[in-house]
């Protein structure tokens, strides 16, 4: 019975270490996104913790063989998690005491690669630490003998191993989608208590009561809720921690920190974030548009407004995150019909599995701080213009910086665009107080040049009736003339696209 109770411990741990890290994700993406800095962080640290974690076990095990000091252990580690859950009053709401760690090295700033990585050390390395030291305590206790003892350590890892695969898949099918951060965080603080008790049994069952007392105290403790913010949603879905809120004249989406969609309450199918007016351009470019396709459907913004304004186009409309689509059909009035289909799928594995052909694709799926580089390369623009009609057009909107200093992710997808499509223009979307800006690439798929007096003419004449845009000849005035610098920028491929460091660090 002592054994199968340890081995229960085991397990628990195991599972919560990974639990924990998954969550982690979650904590650090709303302040430091979800760059490959991240990750190294978040994996490094807790892998560092592992290994000092094992070798600290081993010695205090063989010095003192005891059940009591593995449950203490685990009780300081399951503290350890509550602790982070609490509830810390901010400037403007109320968030966990984890956000607010996050938040004060935001502010402090110590660089993209030191920021994440610091955070993952205050937050998980203590608390991973103090788990690790579970397998070797274990292996010493269940053994019977020296004989045995590869045995009992397989047993011991085996079983370790199969609650990590639980806590994996189980934090990210579910917990994920079922629970805000800090209930998920208080639920696995509870679990490692309830470990620390079990731990406890195996040498004095009362230890064990009376854990189960401490814990239910604990669980009594509520879980932070916002405050003074008009929120209507907020949730977990697989990709991001998504908020839908409120304020007198605007319903907005946003996406861990960035904000996604903005829907005008006097006008719900109407105009948003600026950068979403500038699509109407490329009907500068191409008069004839009736079949378009944007990827990244965020709130449906320009999806809804074109098959309001456009009587004669249909729209199809891909996104990844499910969650998405369900937030933009039940709180931003997308209504999918004859005229709008939305398919919920990558991207570029949709245009890879169809046939179709489009007159205007629109990629509207980069994030300010986190860019799925597998949508900037010279491979996902070949596909790209596979599936334009003749003189179709591909709109893709890039966040980021026309010169200057951390300009070179624009400048790479830029210069990709270039060696793909034979005409590319670009407009800056004026938006002042923002360090970075929205910068819309048009690409034709047809070599012939149109001059930017074409497109005067062509706006003069269809501003405010073709295209419904009484701004058109005034977001004219934001083509980019100057020469876009590309030959100290690398061209971005499937097998090379540093993207995380084009954006961050250069």
């Amino acid at each position: 019975m002592q054994n199968l109770l340890l081995l229960l411990v085991a397990l628990l741990s195991g599972g919560i270490l990974m639990a924990l890290e998954i969550v982690g994700i979650y904590l650090l993406a709303p302040h430091f996104g979800q760059t490959i800095f991240v990750w190294a962080s978040l994996i490094g640290v807790f892998l560092g913790a592992l290994s000092i974690g094992y070798y600290l076990g081993g010695r205090l095990v063989d010095r003192w063989t005891t059940s009591l000091l593995l449950s203490a252990f685990l009780f300081g580690a399951g503290l350890f998690v509550l602790v982070l859950a609490l509830p810390v009053k901010g400037v403007d709401e109320t968030h966990t005491l984890a956000w607010a760690v996050c938040d004060a090295i935001v502010l402090h700033d110590f660089g993209p690669r030191a920021d994440p990585l610091i955070a993952c050390a205050i937050l998980f390395f203590a608390p991973a630490m103090l788990m690790a030291v579970t397998s070797p305590f274990v292996i010493r206790l269940t053994a019977q003998s020296i004989s045995r003892l590869g045995s009992t350590a397989g047993v011991v890892y085996a079983v370790s191993t199969i609650g990590s695969i639980a806590g994996t898949l189980g934090t990210a099918f579910y917990l994920i989608a079922w629970f805000r951060v800090p209930t998920i965080l208080y639920l696995l603080g509870a679990l490692l208590i309830v470990a620390g008790a079990i731990a406890a049994a195996v040498r004095k069952p009362r230890s064990a009561t009376a854990a189960a007392v401490a814990l239910l105290a604990l669980c009594s403790i509520s879980s932070p809720a916002d405050a003074g913010e008009r929120t209507l949603l907020e949730r977990n879905s697989p990709y991001h921690r998504l908020f839908v809120t409120e304020d007198e004249t605007s319903r907005w989406l946003r996406a861990d920190n960035i904000y996604h969609t903005q829907m005008l309450l006097a006008d719900r199918h109407g105009r948003g974030l600026p950068y979403a007016d500038y699509v109407d351009l490329a009907f500068l470019f191409n008069p004839n548009i009736r079949r378009v396709l944007v990827i990244g459907l965020g709130g449906g913004t320009v999806p809804k407004r074109f098959v309001r304004d456009y009587p004669n186009v249909t729209v199809d409309a891909v996104e990844v995150d499910g969650d998405v689509i369900k937030i933009a059909e039940r709180h931003f009035e997308v209504r999918p019909g004859p005229r709008l289909a939305i398919h919920e799928s990558d991207g570029r594995m949709f245009l890879r599995r169809s046939k179709e052909k489009w007159d205007l694709i629109l990629l509207d799926a980069y994030y300010a701080d986190t860019v799925p580089f597998f949508l900037t390369t010279k491979e996902f623009f070949t596909i790209v213009r596979g599936h334009l009609n003749p003189n179709g057009v591909f709109v893709n909107n890039v966040v980021g910086r026309l010169t200057g200093s951390r300009s070179s992710f624009f400048r790479s997808v830029y210069r990709t665009t270039r060696e793909v499509f034979p005409q590319v223009h670009v407009f800056k979307v004026p938006e002042s107080g923002f360090e970075f800006v929205n910068l819309e690439v048009f690409a034709m798929k047809e070599s012939q040049q149109i001059s930017r007096a074409t497109l005067a003419d062509r706006a003069a004449q269809m501003q405010g009736k073709t295209i419904k845009d009484d701004k058109l000849r005034e977001r004219l005035k934001d083509y980019v003339t100057t020469r876009v610098r590309t030959d100290d920028v690398p061209t971005l491929r499937d097998d090379y696209a540093p993207v995380d460091q084009l954006i961050h660090l250069w």
